[in-house]
């Protein structure tokens, strides 16, 4: 049976809902999905099993909501909001598209490790993880087809670029953003400038 939508709830069990749901995070975020019991989560959260399975009826379940939600509160907003660089010299835009971008995945990461270690095998999760990437395609494409007004990006094909660095961006950000660098010292700072300027470079050139 599947458990009760956050919206029927009265403010008690939404806390209990969200304290659920803040611990899958955070452990998702740690261990990965198949690291993570459903024993971890409820201890995590201060709450028994049967208390878990009125919100949920299983830890796929869990994922799914959690990923819904930040889809749709958090990715489809922020894509919504992303103006296009002015001239080739907009540094700022750069930075702070990415900086956004970075700031969102980071604080999520545990729900984006879950949902690819689940893609791999389930179409369900697989079809969430291209929702997430659509978003990030759309901006690419459009800041594609944008420089390519101004003068720049001439032959290069808007949506196969798109692909290409949102797929890069997301490779990217899964392995130091969470935490399994390959031995390769970078701050936040750095991974921001770096994703920035491949994302500039693309567009404008050296």
């Amino acid at each position: 049976m599947a458990g009760a939508s956050s919206g029927t709830l009265s403010a008690k069990g939404r806390q209990t809902r969200q304290a659920i749901e803040q611990a899958a995070r955070k452990l998702f975020a740690e261990r990965g999905f198949h690291g993570t019991t459903l024993s971890d989560i409820t201890a995590a959260a201060g709450k028994s099993p049967a208390v878990f399975y009125r919100y949920f009826s299983d830890k796929e379940d869990l994922l799914a909501a959690l990923a819904e939600s930040f889809l749709h509160d958090v990715v489809a907003p922020s894509g919504a909001e992303v103006s296009l660089p002015t001239s080739p010299d907009d540094d700022a835009f750069f930075h702070s598209v990415v900086t956004g971008y970075w700031n969102i995945f980071k604080q999520n990461i545990g729900i984006m490790i879950a949902v690819a270690q689940l893609a791999a095998t389930q179409p369900r999760f697989a079809e969430v993880q291209n929702e997430f990437r659509r978003f990030g395609m759309d901006v690419f494409a459009a800041s594609v087809r944008h420089a390519q007004q101004q003068g720049y990006a001439t032959g290069l094909d808007p949506d196969h670029i798109a692909a290409a660095i949102t797929l890069l961006f997301e490779s990217f950000t899964m392995v130091f953003a969470g935490g399994s660098s390959p031995n390769v010292a970078m701050s936040d700072e750095d991974a921001i400038a770096t994703l920035s300027t491949i994302w500039k470079r693309t567009l404008y050139g050296s």
